[in-house]
């Protein structure tokens, strides 16, 4: 995946990698929820294309997730929150 194809998506700013770590030195993922972001299908991709950025010893160390939803509804947030289980638990098993 390309960032030219990606480009009008990552614009919106959905999700980022600050550049900063946790203590166990896994990357920070952080999604900046808005009341006006809806499309679940546009911060999928956008998951999809920040998470294959890293290198495979980064990724061993695993990511903190940070959902920030000050600024959306409460049913968003629940939505953003299952969907990255739902693709925790895909990863997981398929791994397996």
């Amino acid at each position: 995946m390309e960032a030219s194809s990606m480009l009008p998506i990552l614009k919106k700013k959905l999700a980022f990698l600050s550049g900063g770590k946790d203590r166990r030195s896994g990357l920070i993922l952080t999604i900046p929820l808005n009341s006006d972001q809806t499309s679940m299908e546009e911060l999928s991709a956008t998951l999809d294309y920040l998470l294959s950025i890293p290198s495979d010893k980064c990724k061993a160390r695993g990511f903190t997730v940070i959902v920030d939803g000050r600024r959306s509804q409460w049913n968003i947030v629940k939505t953003v929150v299952l969907m990255l289980c739902l693709g925790i638990l895909s990863w997981f098993y398929g791994r397996f």
